[in-house]
């Protein structure tokens, strides 16, 4: 990865927009920027909830596991998202992990001092609740997916929103530049890696999406949008 300082890094987040330029020097002073490398993991299942972290560049995988072992994957995090921040409402162990799903580069802030930055600027206060208010959301609408929604439909919901949030349009539609398996998307959809691999070929028989060993791509989103 680029060699830039960590001003340049912190710079470019979107949460820290809302601070001054002397609030940014002092997060910066204590802030501890690091380069993980894919896979590895950042924090874990009871590790203390006592850092903020904001991702500047690179993929990160949020993710329990269930009773029965088998991770389930929350969310995919890209550059400018902030995670852990349930450590600014609860200082309760980690009820999840994150990892790194392409090498990435983490910026770690002390809790203590996201608080207080807190406290002098309600703004950005604000927009935590916001971003808590957002992963709620969208947490309860995975969750009624995962009751209410057929097998083809999880799956097109998920390449969509993964396309709009990722996504990287070309002549031929938008392309996933995630390395994507199917046991990963199963572990989203909340579905055995058999049944996805029954649906992607389905899609690729009706040219919705078409694969390679690296990305997807999304040919026919109306026709995605449309699954029931």
């Amino acid at each position: 990865m680029a060699n830039h300082s960590k001003l340049w890094y912190l710079q470019r987040l979107r949460l820290l927009d809302v601070l001054d330029s002397s609030q940014k020097a002092v997060v910066e002073e204590a802030s501890q920027m690091s380069e993980i490398r894919r896979r590895e993991r950042i924090y874990l299942p009871g590790d203390p909830s006592d850092q903020i972290y904001l991702l500047k560049a690179g993929v990160v995988k949020i993710a329990v596991l269930g009773p029965d072992g088998r991770e389930v994957i929350l969310a995919f995090l890209y550059p400018g998202d902030v995670f852990g921040e349930l450590a600014v409402v609860d200082d309760a162990p980690r009820d999840h992990y994150a990892e790194a799903y392409e090498d990435a580069v983490v910026c770690a802030i002390d809790r203590t001092l996201f608080l207080r930055m807190m406290r002098e600027c309600p703004e950005l206060g604000y927009q935590v609740t916001k971003l808590m208010g957002f992963r709620l959301r969208t947490f309860r609408s995975r969750v009624e997916e995962l009751l209410y929604k057929s097998a083809h439909a999880r799956v097109a919901h998920a390449l969509l929103d993964l396309a709009t949030q990722h996504g990287i349009g070309d002549a031929q539609g938008i392309m996933i530049p995630l390395r994507l398996s199917q046991r990963d998307i199963a572990n989203l959809v909340g579905l055995t890696r058999e049944t996805v691999n029954s649906v992607l070929k389905d899609f690729r028989q009706k040219l919705l999406i078409e694969t390679d060993r690296r990305s997807i791509r999304v040919k026919d989103r109306k026709g995605l949008s449309g699954i029931r």
